[in-house]
Formats: structure tokens, C-alpha cells, sequence
């Protein structure tokens, strides 16, 4: 009596392919994601540019980016944009800054290289899959935790008997991008951890031209 052949199968390597094929899949989903909801912020700060110029030199927009890791890895990355140039900054360029009411010695700010700089530097957590959405370009910072916009005051104009002197006045503005779809991403990715963090940058530059001046720091920002 002839034997009949004996089949077998490795459960070890069975269960190692499944579980390359989960993440593989989990890493597609993740990927897939992050690209709808970068378009999902980027077009949302393109309705408030317009009116606020928030994006006039191009450089805002071109630091929105995201990136995917799993075990401390980059699975993928990608940006809201191919970058874009407006010459609308200081002299008709394109270069930003931190700030632009001091002349010399401003704070450059490459918004694509920033962003570039964050993906590079993100490793991620081991063991665990991580998202991240961010807006590198950091004077975004003040427009998401709210700033004084001043204007008026010591502006004389000629009328049509005496010069008037227009009165200051100012206004609270604030845009809450991230902060606004913290909830909705947060939802999304239930039940992992999420954070939000709002860095606004502090002000290096003193001239002692202004100091001891009333509102030597409140300093014009450039996006």
C-alpha cells in the first residue's frame, strides 16, 4: 500500500504573513487618510487667505505637510501643495519672516524647508502607528492662539475744513484651523491618543531704538 503524501504548514510563518498583510493594509488606510484630510486644512485656510493675506507669500501653504510612521518608521508623507511663490512679501519678493516691523535683521522663514526639516527629524513611536498634520511655518502659531490687530492712531488726513486725526482702534482675530479639527481627527482615530500642540515663536530680535517704547514688541508678521 503506497503512503499518501503528508501536508503541513508552518502556523509561525502563517501568522508572521497575516500580520505583514494588517499592516500593510493599516499603513494604506493611514495614508490614504492623511492625504484627504491635509487637502481638507489646506483648503480650509484658503478661505480665510483672501481677506487676511494669510498666505501672500506662498510660504504658509507650502509648510502644511503630514506624515505617517509605524515601529518608528516613515510610511509615507506627503504636502497640502507643490510649492507656490508669491511676490507679494517685503520689496516685491517672495521671502518670509518671523516678523517685518524691524528692517534688519529679520528671521527668514522657508516654509517648504521647514516642513521638509519636520518630516525628516519625525520618528514616530515604536510599536505604534502615529499620524501627524502640521503648519510649519511658525508665525501660523499666532493666528491660531489669537492676536490684538491694531490700526489707526497718530494718521492725520486732510478734510474739507481741518485735519482729522484718526482714532486707533484695534480687534481680536482669530482662526482656529487646527484647533477646529482637532475634535474631528481625534474621532477619526479613536481610540488612539491625540495631541494638539500650538507653538507660537518668541521674538529674539531687540532694537534699542524702541526700547522702553510702548508696544516695541508687537511686531508685524508676514505669512
Amino acid at each position: 500500500m503506497k503512503q499518501g503524501k503528508i501536508i503541513g504548514f508552518d502556523a509561525a510563518k502563517m501568522a508572521e504573513q497575516m500580520m505583514a498583510n494588517a499592516v500593510a493594509e493599516q499603513n494604506r488606510r493611514l495614508v490614504v487618510y492623511a492625504e484627504k484630510e491635509i487637502k481638507r486644512l489646506g483648503d480650509m485656510i484658503q478661505t480665510y487667505h483672501s481677506a487676511n493675506h494669510m498666505d501672500r507669500t506662498g510660504n504658509l501653504l507650502n509648510s502644511l505637510c503630514w506624515v505617517v510612521t509605524y515601529n518608528g518608521g516613515i510610511v509615507g508623507y506627503g504636502f497640502y501643495r507643490n510649492p507656490v511663490t508669491h511676490s507679494r512679501g517685503i520689496k516685491g519678493g517672495s521671502t518670509s519672516y518671523l516678523h517685518e516691523y524691524f528692517m534688519d535683521d529679520m528671521e527668514e522663514r522657508n516654509g517648504r524647508q521647514l516642513a521638509e526639516e519636520f518630516i525628516e527629524s519625525y520618528k514616530g513611536s515604536p510599536n505604534k502607528w502615529t499620524v501627524a498634520f502640521a503648519i510649519l511655518a511658525d508665525y501660523w502659531g499666532y493666528w491660531e492662539s489669537g492676536f490684538w490687530m491694531k490700526s489707526g492712531g497718530n494718521t492725520v488726513y486732510q478734510g474739507e475744513s481741518r485735519e482729522h486725526s484718526i482714532p486707533r482702534s484695534k480687534r481680536f482675530a482669530q482662526f482656529q484651523v487646527m484647533t477646529h479639527v482637532y475634535d474631528d481627527v481625534r474621532m477619526a482615530l479613536k481610540p488612539a491618543e491625540t495631541h494638539l500642540t500650538v507653538y507660537v515663536p518668541k521674538y529674539s530680535h531687540r532694537n534699542p531704538k524702541y526700547k522702553n517704547k510702548r508696544g516695541y514688541k508687537k511686531i508685524g508678521l508676514l505669512r
